[in-house]
């Protein structure tokens, strides 16, 4: 598929160095350049481009503005930011991109950015779906924290203490890293009392994985929407993520699908905190026909936006990188026999774990939604599930 792609920025070498290494790294892609932001936005209204490369600090007009207003006048265009100059802590506020880079840019990572970013904007079919998705008016890009932090533990030996006393100083998130480090999923017979213990305890992916979420639901923390409570959600996602990690564990998964339980049942719900951010006023819609019919708020949903917020989380966490079976398990919450494997599977932990969370520590006021009685049933794992739905789950 031939791409075009435009690429913004003000300083001439900066700019022929960037078409050049976007050239060689996607050479079926025509590459456009534009050293000045106002002109690239008229070629943006008059010939929207796949995909926005632009730098942020630029004079006439800022790249997180260009991204605006090509957002509004190209809402199909994949849009990413650039600097060498904005700290990442600013970039990831830019909520106009759905990437971003930092300059210099390694060619082979930006290259990866790219493939993956248009990857999982291919694999969203569904028409309705990508009219939502491609109107978001904020979008958090926030994986440089999770994929920093694995870096830095997979290349420093040392670098678990530096993280656990990072984490110390965050009383949210060492509470959290905590709780979990000493949840009965890990059976441990001793108290894991300081955070720098619980980090060495837990291992690269889970601290990350944690790390992550908590940064996530930060983005959301001024969301005053009346129908949502922040707090409720993190609870039922904290709690979807152990139950999810014990199941994977308890039906002899591998190590690397605990993981990825546990990192799935923390973002399942990263939909909902879209669709409260973009659209306040077709989920409260949605809300009062959920409340007016006395029904689970997710059919309404789908009925407001025709599509659901699974499919919504599991695009962001596809641009994110996350691995595929994540990106496939959270994409099937809301129907699971739709997964080709058979047997028990990391989805099939999800699932479950949503299901059972939805019931315990329900991230809404709204009936939960009914169990898929015969994608249980093909499981072949009935009693397991039995106990579990009765809550001898783990206590988290």
């Amino acid at each position: 598929m031939k791409r075009r792609i435009y690429i913004v920025d003000d300083q001439p070498q900066v700019l022929e160095t960037a078409i050049a290494i976007v050239g060689v790294v996607m050479p079926e892609a025509t590459v456009e350049g534009f050293s000045d932001p106002l002109k690239a936005l008229e070629a943006i209204r008059s010939s929207p481009p796949d995909l926005i490369l632009s730098d942020e600090r630029m004079p006439g007009m800022q790249g997180s503005r260009l991204l605006e207003e090509a957002r509004v006048a190209a809402p199909g265009t994949l849009r990413i930011i650039m600097s060498g100059f904005v700290a990442l802590d600013k970039l990831t506020a830019i909520t106009s991109a759905h990437q971003y880079v930092a300059k210099p840019f390694d060619a082979l990572q930006l290259k990866s950015m790219l493939e993956r970013t248009f990857a999982a904007r291919d694999r969203v079919q569904d028409k309705q779906l990508q009219t939502v998705v491609t109107s978001l008016r904020s979008l958090p890009s926030l994986p440089q924290v999770h994929h920093a932090l694995l870096t830095e533990l997979e290349n420093n030996g040392g670098a678990s203490a530096v993280i656990g006393q990072t984490v110390a100083q965050d009383a949210g998130l060492s509470a959290k890293v905590l709780q979990l480090a000493n949840s009965p999923l890990f059976g441990r017979d001793y108290v894991v009392s300081s955070p720098v213990e619980a980090v060495l305890c837990l291992g690269t992916s889970m601290i990350a994985a944690v790390v992550l979420a908590q940064t996530l639901f930060k983005h959301y923390h001024s969301n005053s929407h009346q129908e949502f409570c922040l707090e409720r959600v993190w609870s039922h996602c904290w709690k979807t993520a152990a139950l999810a990690q014990c199941y994977a564990r308890e039906q002899g998964l591998s190590r690397q699908a605990q993981e990825e339980a546990f990192l799935a049942g923390l973002l399942h719900e990263t939909g909902r905190l879209i669709l409260i951010d973009n659209f306040p006023a077709q989920y409260q819609a949605a809300c009062d026909a959920a409340r007016q019919t006395r029904s689970p708020l997710g059919p309404r949903l789908r009925e407001v936006f025709q599509a659901a917020p699974c499919e919504i989380a599991a695009y962001l966490l596809d641009l994110w990188g996350m691995p595929d079976s994540v990106v496939a398990a959270v994409s099937r919450l809301e129907h699971p026999e739709n997964e080709k494997a058979v047997g028990f599977t990391m989805a099939s932990a999800l699932y479950i774990a949503d299901q059972v969370g939805s019931r315990e520590t329900p991230p809404d006021p709204f009936p939960a939604e009914e169990w898929n009685a015969s994608y249980l049933r093909s499981l072949g794992c009935s009693e397991d599930i039995r106990q579990w739905t009765r809550g001898d789950g783990p206590s988290t």
